[in-house]
């Protein structure tokens, strides 16, 4: 159930390209209005602006990823060793 309304709404968002298109465009007018005016600081502030949220939310992505990665490996460290626990005690009772 949870599978299938995430696929719709992943697929809502991806076909509906123009409503997510539209800030882009805006940018680039901005930009060559600015250019053609003769003001080139602005279209390199704005160029500036727009690789830096497009790479944080990566950075973001994978530093969660890293986290979740070595969490998961030290939880896994911590099973292995509460295993070996157990059994040797179960060991010294029998």
């Amino acid at each position: 159930m949870h599978l299938k309304f995430l696929f719709i709404s992943v697929l809502i968002l991806t076909l509906n390209f123009e409503l997510n298109s539209q800030g882009c465009s805006m940018c680039k007018s901005i930009v060559q209005s600015e250019i053609s005016a003769g003001n080139e600081g602005i279209s390199s502030g704005i160029n500036f602006g727009i690789i830096y949220l497009f790479t944080s939310t990566y950075f973001l992505l994978i530093a969660g990823g890293l986290l979740w990665y070595f969490r998961s490996k030290k939880d896994q460290k911590n099973l292995e060793i509460r295993n070996k626990i157990s059994e040797r005690v179960a060991s010294i009772h029998n």
